[in-house]
């Protein structure tokens, strides 16, 4: 597929979704591939709103999020009437839009047609005497039902787009009472509307075509974890490293992950805290800056590659604390984090330590799909996984066991394959190596 198909396809999605709801349409999903614009989309519907009198709420999942919108709306539709409606005691940060209100006052939003953005935190805790015309829903993956059930009261009408892929909401509470519910509260609120049976034939249902972030060649690395096709946006053979002629982590160039691993003791490998790796991670950053690899993302003229263009991620914070130190040569320029706070963001190259690398019997928290996908999907030239060597060999002797509850979905399992399917391609295409 070529990129005038896909534009001709994004093109055709955004049209038929404001036709439905300028038509009255109750509920719209659109499910998004990482890196795929919809952000973009969703700024483009809702202007077109606007445009047609539409008086919207949009439910961001953080603060940074609903600044972002703004930011975007004030840049790309600087006529659309826009409100950040935020909790007391947060002011605008820097650099925040003058065009745009900003109050903390529910009698301050105006009542003609615009947008008013706000947290979902923020909007379950308000009460609004006239309902909006619609309620659009941000990164709607990461809005549990929950959520979504308290916000409810803000319009008849929804629109929720986001990727499938990410990291389920984050639920602090035992939710063991209501694994057999059908409408499980701490759920994805997007999954649970795909999976109601009395909406057939009242919904509608998309899916951006592309991904736009991630090298051509990388696409088919994070297919396995969504349920739905999509193709890449970028032509081959345009993102990657360059390197010097021999050099170790040239395989970088072509725009597909590499896998450095190191032995696994016998005894198994170090749990959390992986010293050796963190240290094998310093290498690899110190071998691509001092060698002034040149970096190919899309954004113009290849360049010299910078400690800012570098991102890297393990699960467990003391292992990130670890990380840290072994990059402290280039301080705060490099940012250490986990794949949850790596959400939404992207950098040219990412190094990541993989989920399975220091457990031998992975459990339902360490085979959940969203945590790979994410550190497997911010790169924008090149993806390096760090692990030690036994992740092959444990996915090939785990047997998921059955431990979802009657009638609910089969997570480890789904988990397992997923991690499975990543690991055998990298595998296939010769894309794991020991470190040296």
């Amino acid at each position: 597929m070529n990129t005038m198909n896909i534009d001709d396809e994004y093109a055709q999605l955004r049209e038929a979704l404001i036709d439905y709801l300028v038509t009255g349409g109750k509920l719209a999903v659109v499910k998004a591939p990482p890196g795929s614009g919809k952000t973009y989309m969703l700024i483009e519907v809702l202007a077109a709103l606007v445009a047609e009198g539409s008086r919207i709420a949009v439910a961001a999942q953080t603060n940074s999020q609903a600044d972002d919108i703004c930011r975007r709306v004030a840049l790309a539709y600087p006529n659309v009437p826009a409100v950040r409606f935020a909790s007391k005691g947060n002011n605008a940060p820097d650099g925040f839009p003058g065009s745009v209100l900003w109050t903390s006052d529910k009698d301050a939003l105006p009542p003609e047609p615009g947008l008013v953005v706000a947290t979902t935190a923020k909007w379950s805790l308000t009460d609004i005497a006239v309902p909006f015309d619609l309620l659009a829903v941000d990164e709607a993956w990461q809005m549990s039902w929950a959520d979504l059930m308290q916000c409810a009261l803000l319009s008849r009408n929804f629109l929720m787009i986001g990727d499938p892929g990410q990291i389920p909401p984050v639920v602090t509470i035992d939710v063991r009472r209501w694994e057999t519910s059908p409408r499980a509260p701490h759920e994805a609120a997007p999954t649970i509307v795909l999976a109601e049976p009395t909406l057939e034939g009242v919904r509608f249902v998309g899916s951006l075509p592309a991904c736009r972030r991630l090298p051509h060649e990388s696409v088919a690395f994070v297919k396995p974890f969504y349920d739905f096709d999509f193709a890449a946006y970028v032509p081959a053979a345009t993102r990657g490293i360059d390197l010097p002629e021999g050099h170790k982590l040239g395989k970088l160039s072509d725009g597909r992950p590499l896998a450095l691993t190191l032995p696994t003791a016998p005894q198994g490998p170090p749990m959390e805290v992986d010293q050796e790796l963190a240290q094998m991670a310093g290498h690899v950053v110190a071998d691509l800056l001092d060698t002034r690899a040149m970096v190919r993302d899309g954004h113009g003229t290849p360049r010299t590659l910078t400690p800012g263009d570098i991102g890297v991620s393990s699960s467990h914070r003391v292992m990130n604390a670890a990380l840290t130190s072994a990059l402290s040569r280039w301080g705060s320029r490099i940012r250490v984090d986990t794949p949850e706070r790596w959400q939404g963001l992207e950098r040219p190259v990412m190094i990541t330590i993989h989920p399975l690398s220091g457990v031998t019997d992975p459990s339902s928290f360490d085979l959940e799909t969203g945590r790979l996908c994410v550190m497997a999907s911010r790169h924008e030239a090149a993806l390096v996984v760090l692990t030690r060597d036994h992740v092959g060999e444990t996915l090939s002797n785990y047997v998921p066991s059955a431990e979802q509850a009657p009638g609910r979905p089969d997570v480890v399992g789904r988990g397992h394959d997923a991690h499975f399917r990543f690991w055998q391609a990298l595998v296939d295409q010769g894309r794991v190596r020991p470190f040296s």
